[in-house]
């Protein structure tokens, strides 16, 4: 990899999956700085983790709220 390849992943690319990944997090409850550290030294794959993350979240409720009535 070239220098110029190394920059353009750190500027843009690390700072844009950490936000995405905290927006995702942050619409299921999860904290702030955590998942941005996480989205941003583990690019890309971070939203990934909190989108699973997220469902798993949703089938427990279902799966409460279904024994509850």
């Amino acid at each position: 990899m070239e220098l110029s390849d190394v920059l353009f992943l750190l500027v843009a690319v690390c700072p844009l999956s950490a936000l995405i990944t905290v927006y995702i997090a942050h619409m299921y409850g999860r904290r702030f700085w955590p998942w941005l550290l996480f989205g941003f030294f583990v690019p890309m794959l971070s939203a990934f983790v909190a989108i699973g993350l997220a469902m798993r979240d949703a089938r427990r409720r279902e799966a409460i709220e279904r024994q509850e009535k």
